[in-house]
């Protein structure tokens, strides 16, 4: 297993990543919003959505992923490619 952060500034692209890394088959997804980084992340996302996180006003949002070894480079890039900055 591999885990990696990546912040967010935009609720649409946050969104829009975590329904491709569901689609990838990662292990968990974990947000915080409007966090620093490195902060526990406490809400774990993979058997939910964001409708009950309000995180318009947050300034950032963290993104953890845990993933297979095998499939982190493909997590990456998902979260690059949906305005994601790794940490």
């Amino acid at each position: 297993m591999e885990n990696f952060t990546a912040t967010f500034r935009s609720e649409h692209d946050l969104q829009q990543a975590i329904d491709a890394l569901r689609k990838q088959g990662v292990v968990d997804l974990q947000i915080e919003p409007g966090v620093e980084p490195h902060q526990p992340m406490p809400i774990s996302l993979l058997g939910g959505g964001l409708s009950h996180l309000s995180i318009a006003e947050s300034p950032a949002c963290l993104l953890q992923v845990v993933v297979e070894s095998s499939r982190i480079r493909q997590a990456e890039d998902t979260v690059t490619r949906f305005g994601g900055a790794i940490d």
